[in-house]
């Protein structure tokens, strides 16, 4: 009988997670997150200013999904325009209200 009850228990939460995940990206979509802070994991390259001049007017805003694909897009090109073109995958995702792009080198 426990057992019963755990298999039921399993099978309702896994609808109440899918059900959070839609509603956080459809928030992500329409209004947008808050992010507070911004910031870079990984291969980083020596002139950390340009990225506090590129974050700047992104932080303590709601963005987007569609947003924080342009952010990505102007990181690119930065690694690019030092010589990185190809060489590295940048990838982002928030953790509450922080955006983090994380940079890692491709063998």
């Amino acid at each position: 009988m426990r057992y019963c009850i755990l298999v039921a228990l399993l099978f309702i939460s896994f609808p109440a997670l899918a059900q959070n995940d839609i509603a956080r990206q459809s928030m992500l979509q329409d209004k947008g997150v808050l992010i507070r802070n911004i910031a870079m994991e990984g291969f980083m390259l020596e002139n950390k200013h340009q990225f506090v001049k590129l974050f700047k007017p992104y932080r303590n805003k709601y963005l987007t999904e569609a947003d924080m694909e342009e952010i990505l897009k102007e990181v690119q090109v930065i690694y690019e325009r030092e010589g990185y073109q190809q060489l590295v995958s940048i990838t982002y995702h928030v953790i509450k209200h922080r955006l983090v792009f994380t940079v890692s080198m491709i063998s």
